[in-house]
């Protein structure tokens, strides 16, 4: 496989980083290690820097148990996940920042209007990706199959 000489940084951002945008940095290293033939772990030697916030985070937290649940189904974990609140140390020298709704894109650029980064939500038709956040394994299925056709397009305009 072609060796990968960029570098980025994508920054997946949600309210309390425990379940939409861990499953999205899980799930979206998984995708581009898949498309450039390496391990996840390999990611940072190819170039790529992918993290999680929250804009109303605690540090620390574990994922939710169904987020934990519905990405082990796909191979992966979420088990060492720690929950971090979205500082400027977290989003700065961001190729994109990818946040789950409309609200989250408000929030963050009243908050860091000063730094211009390239901030987009996930959803390439520009809809929320509803939280699940207290929602059965099944709500979180329906989440998570959301944030993969996102970011399998994204893996695509990335990789193109």
């Amino acid at each position: 496989m072609e060796k990968i000489e960029r570098r980025m940084k994508i920054v997946f951002v949600c309210t309390g980083n425990t379940c939409r945008s861990p499953m999205a940095e899980i799930v979206f290293k998984k995708l581009l290690a898949e498309k450039i033939g390496c391990q996840i772990h390999e990611l940072p030697d190819k170039g790529f820097e992918i993290l999680s916030g929250g804009l109303a985070a605690y540090d620390g937290m574990k994922a939710s148990p169904n987020a934990t649940i519905v990405v082990q189904k796909l191979g992966v974990s979420l088990e060492d996940h720690q929950s971090r609140y979205v500082d400027i140390d977290l989003i700065k020298h961001s190729d994109a920042v990818l946040v789950m709704t409309k609200n989250h894109l408000d929030i963050f650029q009243d908050r860091f209007h000063d730094q211009h980064l390239p901030v987009h939500m996930l959803s390439f038709s520009g809809s929320d990706i509803s939280d699940p956040f207290g929602g059965d394994e099944k709500v979180y299925s329906q989440c998570l199959s959301e944030i993969q056709e996102n970011l399998k397009h994204l893996v695509f305009k990335i990789l193109s």
